[in-house]
């Protein structure tokens, strides 16, 4: 009997202690229409049109590696150095439920903690996970060599298509969003109106099992809603945009 029980103790342990380190890649993918790129018409200059529109269709996809545990998971973003001399820099875009940079998340809490600087303060945000309802499809296809169910939801504004494994010993999901029973593969979000079509796609690149990984947790910043911090940058570049206003009215009086 205590051997059964020290087996179990054991079982346990191990399954509470089961460590996934996850590559995710997302990219964002925008079909402008006709009324869409009408957007694009107040920049004069041509090459300057036509590069804002290839960067807003198609940014480059980004990379996160994620560390996930039964209860907790750190998120962070993989910084990409272009050096090509004739490089003229980027627009970076993430995916709904991905954020730059690093976040905590608590699966206890059902919360995600995003550390954030407004212009020298420090914060952190936190979030509730998205509880999203599930329809669960009969479609199947192989990912990685797993097969893979579809599942679809709204996520906001956006439809949401999921494909995921049960093939995997793990529940994994690359978003803020509450975790399913299963180890979600690849995302879309995407949605469709006048302006055109945007995809923001999420799928696993590579993933292991880690023995050992220390969790990194936001700092003592001050705590604060997704809404406060909107408060908070608003009334920020409000201040800069003063200020500035102030110091070229000096400027033209000299």
């Amino acid at each position: 009997m205590n051997k059964l029980f020290a087996l179990f103790c054991i079982i346990s342990s191990f399954a509470q202690a089961q460590v996934y380190e996850v590559l995710v890649e997302t990219k964002h993918q925008t079909v402008y229409s006709e009324k869409g790129l009408e957007f694009f018409q107040e920049i004069k200059d041509l090459d300057q049109r036509k590069w804002n529109i290839e960067q807003n269709s198609n940014p480059p996809a980004l990379d996160f590696k994620v560390y996930s545990s039964k209860s907790e998971q750190n998120t962070f973003e993989q910084d990409k150095v272009n050096n090509e001399q004739d490089f003229k820099g980027q627009i970076k875009k993430s995916v709904p439920g991905l954020n730059f940079g690093y976040s905590y998340t608590s699966f206890v809490e059902k919360a995600n903690y995003l550390p954030i600087d407004i212009y020298g303060k420090k914060y952190t945000v936190k979030s509730d996970l998205k509880d999203l309802v599930w329809n669960y499809t009969n479609e199947t296809k192989e990912i990685m060599g797993y097969k893979a169910e579809k599942a679809i939801s709204k996520y906001g504004d956006f439809q949401l298509e999921m494909w995921f494994t049960k093939e995997i010993p793990f529940n994994f999901m690359p978003a803020n969003i509450q975790p399913i029973e299963g180890f979600v593969l690849e995302m879309n979000y995407y949605i469709e109106n006048e302006a055109g079509k945007m995809n923001n796609f999420v799928r696993v690149k590579s993933f292991k099992q880690i023995e050992k990984y220390k969790f990194k947790k936001t700092s003592k910043a001050p705590i604060i809603t997704e809404e406060k911090s909107f408060e908070l940058y608003d009334e920020a570049n409000e201040k800069r945009n003063e200020m500035f206003n102030q110091d070229k009215g000096i400027d033209k009086k000299d």
